[in-house]
């Protein structure tokens, strides 16, 4: 097996270190081992989707291939990899890559490359739908879930290579299941649109008075958080100034639309900061959410500012911070986040595909009892997650699930989309319905897990 592996995968000339990675997994029986639980079809499935990996990567760039591998991480062995799922319109190519999924959530990755011009960048935004389960009908008075999703994250962006990475996520929850075929259908692309998450510390304020202009422009954000709201207008002075450009200029990672161009005391007295925006780029009507973050300190002066568009930026202006806030202002970093237009491309056109997708069925367990929270009624597990339908009315949200090996190590998956609802007065009373979630934060091979904890209780796995 190994060495017809080898002359295959050398045939199509991936690297000597990625073959010789399979290799070692091949002998190991690991990729094999893992799929026990689904039969020997599925198993012989996973043991060669490494190989196809290699085969995809022959036709998708090689660094967008490389994006996805580390998106993945230890799940990758696990994903499925999508052969022949590729559009082409308006000169740009869409291919799906790869899927991950079980009978509680699909995630589907596709690769965006423009072939003729240079017209994507890393604010891409698709508009489309991808389509993929069918509906099932469920008693429950408050549900989750659907057979399709409409939004599109952007994964990363190869500007060499003009090529994005995006994944969509579709979560079945009660109200739909899997089904193996999937629709792709794309009728538009853009990147007249931007998502700020942006932090900047804060550390290098000094006392010094920064050169000041009038602060003439924009207010499209007056001071908020105020426990007085009739006291707002004498908290701005007569003579309010703004920062000149480009003092102390610092970038925000991730983003070359804006930077902290300049950041400390205006000759007003008061503390501000001047984000440099670029040309065309404009926050949305009421700006950035913006803050000065203290983990310790959640003083209103910190999240009390006025926003100014003025040439070429924009100036926050904090009206409770003033010189003797120094070392409080040291000790915190500026957020800023929210969307903003931008310059871009609009490009409509038509793109679709369909193809097979594979998942990994849930088991139901043969226990039922009690936790905390309430009574339980099923539980599911998959290598990827957990369920759990239960009459608790809250609480199960925020606790974190560990399955428990044979050998005695843990996996532990974090809380995921649930709900609660409140059922209607009957004749056995009143109570409550909820369903919830569990992710697993590496994959499982399920003959491994011998139970599940879940705070003090015990969950049997046979």
């Amino acid at each position: 097996m190994k060495n017809q592996y080898r002359r295959e995968l050398e045939r199509l000339g991936p690297s000597r270190e990625e073959l010789e990675r399979l290799y070692t997994m091949i002998e190991e029986g690991t990729l094999v081992k893992r799929n026990k639980h689904l039969g020997m079809r599925a198993a012989a499935v996973l043991a060669c989707a490494a190989l196809l990996m290699i085969t995809a990567a022959v036709a998708a760039a090689p660094t967008v291939w490389d994006a996805l591998m580390a998106h993945l991480g230890v799940f990758a062995p696990y994903a499925q990899t999508i052969e022949d799922a590729v559009s082409t319109d308006q000169g740009i190519e869409l291919r799906v890559l790869s899927a991950l999924t079980d009978d509680l959530k699909a995630q589907v990755f596709l690769s965006v490359r423009d072939v003729d011009q240079d017209r994507l960048d890393q604010c891409l935004t698709l508009t489309g739908r991808l389509t993929a389960g069918e509906a099932v009908e469920t008693d429950a008075a408050l549900t989750f879930g659907g057979c399709s999703t409409s939004r599109f994250q952007l994964v990363s962006y190869d500007p060499a290579r003009k090529t994005a990475l995006l994944s969509a996520s579709i979560y079945y929850g009660e109200t739909a299941r899997p089904s193996r075929q999937t629709r792709l259908t794309v009728t538009g692309m853009s990147t007249q649109l931007g998502e700020l998450y942006g932090s900047v510390s804060c550390a290098s304020v000094t006392g010094q008075v920064l050169e000041s202009l009038p602060s003439d422009g924009e207010v499209i954000c007056r001071p908020s958080d105020l426990d007085d709201r009739t006291d707002l207008d004498a908290l701005i002075p007569s003579r309010l100034l703004r920062l000149a450009p480009e003092q102390n200029p610092t970038p925000i990672e991730g983003t070359e639309d804006m930077w902290i161009s300049s950041m400390g005391f205006a000759s007003d007295g008061y503390f501000h900061i001047r984000v440099g925006l670029a040309d065309g780029v404009r926050p949305e009507e009421r700006g950035f959410f913006s803050e000065l973050f203290q983990l310790e300190n959640r003083d209103k002066k910190l999240y009390t500012y006025q926003q100014t568009l003025v040439e070429g930026g924009m100036d926050i202006f904090f009206p409770l911070l003033r010189p003797e806030d120094l070392e409080l202002i040291r000790s915190c970093e500026v957020r800023l986040y929210g969307p903003y237009t931008r310059s871009g491309t609009e490009i409509a056109g038509h793109w679709s595909t369909e193809f097979q997708m594979e998942y990994f069925p849930s088991v139901t367990l043969d226990w039922t009892g009690r936790v905390t929270a309430g009574q339980v009624r099923q539980v599911t597990i998959s290598p990827l997650s957990v369920t759990m339908r239960s009459d608790a009315s809250g609480g199960l949200d925020n606790i974190t699930l560990y399955a428990v090996k044979a050998d005695g190590s843990t996996v532990a998956a974090n809380p995921g989309i649930g709900r609660y609802s409140k059922l209607e007065a009957s004749s056995e009373g009143t109570g409550w319905d909820a369903f919830n979630t569990w992710e697993f934060q590496e994959p499982l091979d399920l003959e491994e897990v011998v139970s599940l904890r879940l705070g003090d209780k015990t969950i049997p796995v046979n």
